[in-house]
């Protein structure tokens, strides 16, 4: 049995919001010793709780234990406002004086400096500052949000892998570091079809493409739900051979640029090809043609996929309504623990002491 690969390394988690809940939960999921300190309440639905806080250890921190904690830890993330650890007595730079080796990783908004890192801003305010809501929604009509929380979640993983990155470093030169993570930026890094750096320099609105970027390239409904396809220009000629209509073959779909003249007409005719089909048939076909075509899953579908329940995915903890299952280890080849759930600040004693008491 592989040993975790963060065990022994001690995690401080401040601030309770998805970001920094969700960078340690892969920590405390790769063996690392993770401490929450309890945010405000109502900073995680009960559902976002059972997922986040698995494998953590909660506790109440008051602001003098606060800086004993961080004194001994060896990656304290944090997604609280800019100033706001301060003011409870715990100084991120005076404390990176005192101990070089600690890696620290703050995720906000905007980030720790400049004139919008004082802004508040919610999931769907980071979701359209960093230009995701260009790909949602019928360019007609106003942009819509994606399910859940993305932007958190990106800086959360974002944080995650900055922070195991650095400790490695540290590993290799003993100098610990601290990282400042911006969600809009986070958010921003990801879009593929504008470059971010070029969109951010226009003059005026960023032109939003919504669903389809263009007809080879989108969601469609299907028979049974929603499926889609991402081709390249590599990939187009087997698509349409996929479809066998003879009108695809003609020049004007055939050249790239005069598809582009034609995109609706080529848009009806995808969309009349996915709506004979299921999303399993679809999926299917896109395996036996090397075409890249795929499925929107529902959570039903998700937990009855025989691929990820292969690969035993899905972790599960009791709860008091019942066995909860949820997203668990993202890839294989590494030891994966669970962990069990945990009350808010149950384990403040015994968490405390022993990391205060000189016990590793």
């Amino acid at each position: 049995m592989k040993e975790p690969v963060l065990e022994g390394v001690r995690v401080l988690e401040i601030g309770g919001g998805i970001p920094a809940a969700y960078a340690t939960r892969w920590m405390a999921g790769f063996g690392a010793d993770v401490v929450r300190t309890e945010g405000p309440e109502g900073a995680l639905t009960p559902d976002e709780e059972i997922y986040l806080t698995a494998g953590k250890r909660r506790v109440v921190a008051d602001n003098e234990t606060l800086l004993q904690l961080g004194r001994q830890a060896d990656i304290l993330v944090e997604d609280t406002k800019p100033g706001t650890l301060r003011t409870r007595g715990l100084d991120i730079e005076a404390l990176r004086q005192e101990r070089p080796e600690l890696i620290v990783v703050s995720i906000t908004p905007f980030g720790q400096t400049g004139p919008a890192s004082q802004y508040e801003a919610t999931n769907g305010v980071v979701f359209a500052m960093g230009g995701i809501m260009s790909l949602t929604g019928h360019p007609s009509r106003p942009p819509l949000m994606t399910g859940g929380s993305q932007a958190y979640y990106l800086g959360g993983l974002n944080g995650f892998s900055a922070a195991v990155t650095a400790y490695y470093g540290r590993l290799v030169h003993g100098e610990g570091d601290h990282i400042d993570i911006s969600m809009q930026e986070c958010a921003a890094g990801m879009l593929e079809l504008y470059g971010a750096m070029t969109e951010y320099e226009k003059v005026g609105p960023i032109p939003r493409s919504g669903n389809h970027v263009r007809a080879v390239w989108g969601i469609y409904p299907c028979a049974d739900g929603y499926a889609g396809v991402c081709c390249l220009e590599r990939q187009v000629k087997a698509f349409f051979n996929l479809i066998g209509d003879p009108v695809l073959q003609e020049e004007r779909f055939q050249d790239r640029e005069q598809r582009a003249e034609h995109d609706d007409e080529l848009q009806a005719i995808v969309y009349g090809w996915f709506l004979e089909r299921t999303k399993a048939e679809i999926v299917e076909l896109g395996v036996q043609h090397r075409v890249p075509l795929g499925a929107v899953l529902t959570p039903k579908d998700l937990l009855e996929n025989e691929s990820l329940q292969e690969r035993d995915y899905f972790d599960s903890a009791r709860t008091p309504e019942g066995t909860a299952r949820f997203p668990g280890r993202p890839f294989l080849g590494l030891a994966w623990s669970p962990g069990e759930l945990h009350e808010g600040g149950t384990d403040t004693g015994a968490a405390v002491a022993e990391w205060t008491g000189g016990t590793r």
